[in-house]
């Protein structure tokens, strides 16, 4: 058993099929508005100064109701507002399928409750793995902030998998992103992405369409895995570590990034592909 998505659950158990499963994402696609959509809908800021807003949102650690109020000078109750009217029109997996008629409401309402169940008891499993770990601290806050920032970049969901011990290895055709984090406590971060998930990443980073082969998708890799481990440095501060991140590095298409070693992974799921974290510890 792994942590997974509604829709992927109701596929696992054969209640859907792909097609249907595409047809629900399609129909939230067309449904679920950012709060900058609905901040354009309303008038409040115009198209540039949303997509000013959501680039800054994607490569900060600040959430976007902070970043709407400085940057597009929004007031909290307008804010608020905001929230509401988006609340109101978002479309869940479950409301998409019944709307497409692959599922009734009956058949979704029974599946949730069962799906709740499980994740529940997955993500006990989670706690217990990252528990059962050398340096749990330290390996939440990295699996932590990694998914978070990824998910703000590919603005796709993302959901943590499994937490296990591993051999570092990087899969074929996948790229790896990494940073030393020196100081008291020293390991490596290293993302490794699929190069259709890695190719979105660098065009999010960038804002525009590039080739994943190019100097500039790569210097976008690192630029996202250098504000992870930026991040991850001030997140464990508080914790006494005293960390500091050295330069990001790539494995550049050819050659792993590092000579294979024990690591820690975390296996993740964006929508229908799957990243990894490996994090190697340095004793």
């Amino acid at each position: 058993m792994s942590s997974m998505f509604f829709g992927q659950f109701l596929l696992e158990k054969g209640v859907i099929n792909r097609d249907a499963l595409l047809d629900a994402i399609e129909r939230q696609r067309r449904a679920n508005h950012s709060l900058t959509e609905v901040a354009v809908t309303e008038g409040l800021i115009d198209r540039g100064k949303a997509d000013q807003i959501n680039s800054l949102f994607r490569l900060s650690n600040q959430s976007i109701e902070v970043i709407c109020a400085a940057e597009g000078g929004l007031s909290l109750n307008q804010i608020e507002q905001l929230r509401k009217k988006q609340r109101l029109g978002w479309l869940r997996i479950g409301t998409a399928l019944v709307a497409g008629g692959h599922v009734t409401e009956r058949q979704v309402e029974g599946l949730l409750e069962i799906y709740r169940a499980r994740e529940a008891a997955e993500r006990r499993t989670l706690e217990e793995d990252f528990d059962h770990l050398d340096d749990p601290i330290v390996a939440r806050a990295c699996t932590e902030l990694t998914l978070s920032h990824l998910q703000r970049v590919t603005e796709i969901p993302i959901k943590l998998r499994s937490i296990e011990r591993a051999d570092g290895r990087l899969r074929d055709g996948w790229r790896r992103f990494a940073q030393d984090i020196l100081g008291d406590h020293a390991f490596c971060i290293a993302i490794d992405l699929p190069m259709d998930l890695f190719s979105l990443v660098a065009s999010k980073m960038l804002g525009v369409e590039v080739s994943p082969t190019s100097d500039a998708a790569l210097d976008a890799g690192c630029e996202l895995v250098n504000l992870i481990g930026g991040n991850t440095c001030t997140r464990l501060e508080p914790s006494g570590f005293r960390l500091r991140p050295e330069p990001p590095f790539s494995s550049g298409g050819l050659v792993s990034a590092r000579p294979i070693r024990p690591s820690v992974r975390a296996t993740a799921q964006a929508a229908e592909q799957e990243l990894e974290l490996n994090l190697f510890m340095k004793k």
